[in-house]
C-alpha cells in the first residue's frame, strides 16, 4: 500500500500536468496582487491624505479575501479546471491503455483504490492552495497586515453571519489558514470525481471538465432554490462563491461544504469499488 501511494503521489505532484496547473494559477494571482497593490497605492493611505487606514490590509487585498477583481473573479471561476488538470488527465489515460487493469492486479483493488483516492485528493487540493499561499505572500510585500477592524465590515466583506468572522477579527492569519484547509480539503474531494466521470468517460479533456460542469450545476441550484428575499434564510452552496475568504453573496455555512465533500468522495469510493469489483473497468 505504502509504495503504491507513493508511486502514485509521484504520478500526481511530479508532472507537467501540476505544474502547468500551479503556473496558471500563480499567474492568474500576480494579476490580482498588481491590481490590488495599485488600488492600496493609490489610495494615499501612507502619507495620511486618506484616514481609512484600517481599510487597506492584507487579509482584504489578497485574492482570497476580495472577490471583485479580475484576478479574484478569473481564479475563483477556473479552479475547477485547476484542479482536475493534475490527475484528471492522467487517470483517463489510465484506464484507456490498460495501465488500470495491470495494477489492479499487482496492488490489488483495495489498495490501489486507496492510493489513487489518496493522490487525486492531495494533488487536488495542492493545486488549489499553493497559488493561493503564493498570492497571500507576495501580497504581504507590499501591504501591512493590519488586524481588520468590525467597524469597516463593509471594506472587507466579511460580517458577522460569514463563516468564521469572529476569527477573521481576532486571529486573521489563523482565519486565512482554515479558510485554506477548508479549500483544500473540499477541492481535493472535488477533484476525486474525476476518478468517477473517468469510469464513464473516455476523451481526456471531457474529464478535466467534469468538475467544472459540477460546480455550474450547483451554482445554477444555488440561484434556483435561493432568492434576495428580505428576512429569507439563504444558504451558499456555490463554490464559486464559498471557496473565497469573503462572502460575496450568500453566507457560507461549513455544514454544506463538509457534507458536500462527504458526498463527493463516498460516491466516488463507492461506485469505484463496486466497477472495479465487477472487472467493468477492464
Amino acid at each position: 500500500m505504502k509504495n503504491v501511494l507513493q508511486i502514485e503521489l509521484n504520478k500526481a505532484i511530479k508532472t507537467r500536468y501540476f505544474a502547468i496547473s500551479i503556473i496558471i494559477g500563480t499567474i492568474i494571482g500576480i494579476v490580482g496582487l498588481v491590481y490590488n497593490v495599485n488600488l492600496v497605492y493609490n489610495s494615499q493611505i501612507y502619507d495620511g491624505i486618506n484616514p481609512c487606514y484600517e481599510g487597506f490590509t492584507l487579509f482584504n487585498h489578497w485574492i482570497g479575501g476580495e472577490g471583485f477583481s479580475l484576478g479574484s473573479s478569473l481564479y475563483f471561476f477556473v479552479f475547477p479546471l485547476l484542479i482536475a488538470l493534475p490527475y484528471g488527465w492522467s487517470f483517463c489515460g489510465e484506464k484507456n491503455s490498460g495501465y488500470m487493469r495491470q495494477m489492479l492486479v499487482r496492488a490489488g483493488e483495495k489498495s490501489y483504490l486507496t492510493a489513487k483516492f489518496l493522490a487525486t485528493f492531495i494533488a487536488g487540493g495542492l493545486a488549489m492552495v499553493v497559488p493561493l499561499i503564493i498570492n497571500f505572500m507576495l501580497t504581504a510585500m507590499f501591504i501591512p497586515a493590519i488586524t481588520p477592524v468590525p467597524t469597516y465590515d463593509t471594506m472587507y466583506g466579511v460580517f458577522g453571519n460569514s463563516l468564521f468572522s469572529s476569527l477573521y477579527y481576532t486571529q486573521p492569519f489563523a482565519y486565512v489558514a482554515v479558510y485554506m484547509l477548508v479549500d483544500f480539503m473540499f477541492c481535493g474531494a472535488l477533484a476525486c470525481i474525476t476518478m468517477l466521470s473517468a469510469l464513464f468517460i473516455k476523451y481526456k479533456w471531457v474529464n478535466c471538465i467534469f468538475p467544472f460542469v459540477v460546480c455550474m450545476v450547483l451554482n445554477v441550484l444555488n440561484n434556483m432554490l435561493f432568492s434576495n428575499t428580505p428576512g429569507a434564510e439563504n444558504y451558499q452552496f456555490s463554490p464559486f462563491y464559498f471557496t473565497k475568504c469573503v462572502q460575496t453573496g450568500y453566507p457560507a455555512k461549513l455544514w454544506i461544504i463538509v457534507l458536500m465533500s462527504m458526498l463527493m468522495a463516498a460516491i466516488t469510493i463507492a461506485v469505484n469499488m463496486v466497477l472495479m469489483h465487477k472487472k467493468d473497468v477492464m
